[in-house]
């Protein structure tokens, strides 16, 4: 039995195949006035819609992708950990890491070090906003309240990587 059902297989499959095959991008970034929307190039129809005032976090992660790594950011919306994701391989990801820099005031090519090495791993740091606090890995408890001691079962949690001041 799968882990995840049939429809995420078929998009896992079509996500890694398009990079591994050279496929075209698969989605299309769309600067809109004061914000961004992503679509599906596949279906001709959009994934999400986010406005630049409303994005209360900005991350970047890496993905291991046997062989090499996927580079992407996400937007937190919410006051939910469920972030807007784009990959470093969607149409338009360049002109988005430009307007992030006038709307955001930072630099991608700053980010950049920070999450692509070291090499083969996976990882996931805060470039904007507030991080969200992630729950105790062990017990699933809610830390936002809490230190570095999950209050529940004593585990000790490291906080959410953060990128240096000067480069935030």
């Amino acid at each position: 039995m799968l882990p995840f059902d049939l429809k995420t297989l078929i998009g896992r499959l079509r996500f890694f195949s398009h990079r591994w095959f050279g496929d075209d991008p698969s989605h299309r970034i769309h600067l809109l006035p004061g914000g961004m929307e992503l679509l599906d190039l596949a279906t001709r129809s959009p994934v999400f819609q986010i406005h630049w005032r409303g994005v209360k976090e900005i991350i970047t992660f890496k993905l291991d992708a046997f062989g090499y790594d996927i580079i992407a950011l996400g937007f937190r919306v919410f006051d939910e950990p469920e972030y807007c994701k784009v990959y470093e391989d969607y149409e338009n990801w360049n002109e988005l890491c430009d307007v992030l820099h006038d709307e955001f005031g930072f630099h991608w090519a700053d980010c950049f070090p920070h999450v692509a090495y070291p090499a083969f791993a996976e990882n996931r740091t805060t470039i904007w906003g507030t991080p969200w606090v992630p729950p105790c890995p062990q017990c699933g408890y809610d830390l936002r309240a809490s230190g570095h001691i999950c209050p529940e079962c004593g585990r000790p949690v490291d906080p959410p990587a953060l990128l240096p001041p000067a480069n935030r």
